[in-house]
């Protein structure tokens, strides 16, 4: 695998193309090793809603989907893996701070404590680069350019 040109091709899914709707932006992968790392931002992501949900102490999660593909018009089923990447954060109005836990696939992967909203809002929204897949697992059906998909719900 490592001696075929394999070429990562950037598709990003916004449900829509209105200028206030939430999109991601900037998707970049790169590979180490057999690991494919990931970063991107997702703007215009905190409305009204998810803001007060926040502020009330109520745990507000953003959910990405993110999807490791084959790239052939030949192919039926071109999807090779299937990740999640779930950012939750909480608001504890005692001590007067943010927890934000990154879940890849449900499992833990990262925690944080923050004091201002601003950094609320830009470690739920400007991710990576994360390790979101791994090329060992797929690495006889992945031959050819790939692609990686994100979408945010």
């Amino acid at each position: 695998m490592r001696s075929a040109l394999v070429a990562l091709w950037l598709l990003v899914f916004a449900a829509s193309a209105a200028a206030d709707d939430p999109r991601i932006q900037g998707l970049q992968v790169a590979l180490e090793g057999d690991r494919v790392l990931a970063s991107f931002t997702l703007e215009d992501a905190l409305d009204q809603r998810l803001s007060r949900r926040l502020e009330g102490g109520l745990a507000t999660s953003i959910l990405y989907r993110l999807g490791l593909h084959r790239d052939g018009r030949r192919w039926y089923d071109r999807r090779l893996e299937e990740n999640t990447l779930e950012v939750v954060a909480v608001y504890d109005a005692v001590a007067r701070t943010y927890t934000v836990h990154y879940k890849l696939a449900g499992e833990l992967i990262e925690s944080r404590t923050l004091r201002e909203r601003q950094e609320v809002q830009d470690a739920m929204t400007h991710l990576g680069p994360l390790p979101v897949f791994s090329l060992d697992r797929v690495r006889e059906r992945a031959r050819g350019r790939i692609l990686v998909k994100v979408k945010a719900e």
